[in-house]
């Protein structure tokens, strides 16, 4: 008896139209490739938060472009969200400061009980775009190190982000 090897979106296809939903909600420049365990690449919005952007937030970003990794253990199993442009440069890679492993893919989750079968890839890409805005701000010299909780929930930054602008239009 053999058993033929399948992917989990092979298994659970409504899982992934749930998905592809989802993500395309958040990010609908990210395109799904049905390869191996499955991946979203493109770019992610520059501020995909429920507030507000700051006025002219292309001024401090470029486009953040990612490769979303999904693996076999999906959903038990989070996603990896890998950078492309920009990538970390190697220096902070591996430093929880910064939220980067050594692989350059981003550690976007404090503890592996963050993350549930049922949590939802995009909660990671908001994440993510928030980890761009900070990489943003570090690149700048306006903070030395990312913020623990993330600019999807912590508006602390805001303002920062303002005056980061203004001062890039001066």
């Amino acid at each position: 008896m053999s058993v033929d090897s399948r992917t989990w979106w092979e298994d659970d296809p409504v899982r992934l139209e749930q998905e592809i939903a989802d993500v395309q909600a958040v990010a609908p420049l990210l395109a799904w490739t049905a390869e191996g365990a499955g991946r979203f690449e493109g770019p992610l919005p520059l501020w995909p938060f429920a507030r507000s952007a700051p006025t002219n937030i292309s001024d401090l970003l470029d486009p953040f472009v990612v490769r979303v990794e999904y693996n076999h253990a999906f959903p038990a199993a989070p996603p990896q969200i890998l950078p492309l442009l920009p990538q970390p440069v190697p220096t902070i890679r591996g430093f929880t400061q910064f939220h980067v492993l050594p692989s350059g893919r981003l550690c976007l989750l404090r503890d592996a009980d963050q993350w549930y079968p049922w949590s939802k890839t995009s909660e990671l890409l908001l994440k993510a775009a928030g980890w761009a805005i900070e990489l943003a701000l570090l690149n700048a010299r306006a903070i030395t190190q990312m913020s623990t909780s993330g600019i999807v929930i912590d508006t602390s930054y805001d303002e920062l982000i303002v005056e980061q602008i203004e001062a890039l239009s001066s």
